[in-house]
């Protein structure tokens, strides 16, 4: 039995431009999986499909095709009550933008006790946890504090605290540190290693930040609605120092067996419209090499 958390299956996502009454595709034909307890990072520039492909993961826009399986919840079919409740009971949400997930007239404290009123925790539970989270991401000392009196990076650990109000199994980052310093940026990241491997929280970040795609143990690389390919570590350890982190580049293999070639390997072999497989039975391997000359 398959212990993916994260399950997609040929996702395409079709949206039509009011004003010319023009479709165009956002997603198209996303395979993806990702176990439980992973801390994974999907990376492509402006317009790739990342943050419609983060708005799938959370229940938050419908796939036009395909499935969406998480933690056992088929969101490709569920009513609006039970994504609602997904929602609830699955996810948590960091946004770039602190505001996204703070009320700014309300302090730290009082924002993640809101959060926490949509779960089904009594009072006394609320407030001990929300100091808990506070203090987990740092701003015990400033819980008393509302969204102007906080730093940008003390704002989006507060936006963390929120996000993570309702114990959820996922979490979703959207470009969260895209407003940071890099030591700011390096700070929030630690956080998110701490939650991931100190309470199991499987993490999913979109970004373009590439600090990420070195700290996380697998990186997408989404390109034109699709998955283009995946970096992962090579240690096994937790890893703290991005610009030595050692990777390696895998292909991505769909459904129907089409893996997609990264274009700088196409660039330096040469490679444009057809390879052939060698098959070396000895060593169990395959080598996949140009075959567009002999096509002429």
């Amino acid at each position: 039995m398959s212990n993916n958390f994260i399950s997609l299956n040929q996702v395409t996502k079709h949206y039509k431009d009011p004003a010319s009454d023009v479709r165009f595709q956002a997603l198209r034909g996303v395979d993806l999986q990702i176990k439980q307890g992973s801390m994974a990072s999907i990376i492509g520039p402006s317009g790739a499909g990342k943050s419609t492909l983060l708005n799938i993961l959370g229940g938050m826009v419908r796939p036009s095709t395909g499935t969406v399986t998480i933690d056992g919840f088929p969101l490709h079919s569920l009513s609006g009550d039970e994504l609602n409740l997904f929602r609830r009971k699955i996810t948590g949400f960091l946004w770039q933008i602190p505001s996204r997930n703070l009320l700014p007239n309300l302090t730290a404290l009082d924002n993640v006790l809101f959060a926490m009123e949509v779960g089904n925790f009594s009072r006394q539970e609320r407030h001990s946890r929300a100091l808990e989270l506070l203090s987990q991401v740092g701003l015990r000392d400033r819980m008393d504090h509302s969204l102007g009196r906080l730093s940008g990076g003390e704002a989006q650990r507060c936006g963390l605290a929120v996000a993570l109000a309702n114990e959820p199994k996922l979490l979703l980052a959207d470009e969260p540190t895209g407003e940071l310093d890099s030591e700011t940026t390096m700070e929030i990241i630690s956080y998110l290693q701490d939650l991931n491997s100190d309470l199991g929280t499987t993490i999913v970040v979109v970004t373009h930040d590439n600090r990420f795609e070195r700290m996380t143990k697998q990186s997408y690389n989404i390109l034109d609605g699709n998955i283009a390919g995946m970096r992962r570590s090579l240690s096994k350890e937790r890893i703290q120092d991005w610009s030595g982190a050692e990777r390696e580049e895998v292909g991505v293999v769909n459904q129907f067996g089409l893996v997609r070639i990264p274009n700088h390997l196409r660039e330096k072999y040469n490679i444009s419209n057809y390879v052939k497989f060698i098959e070396d039975e000895e060593s169990g391997r395959i080598y996949i090499i140009s075959a567009d000359e002999e096509s002429d």
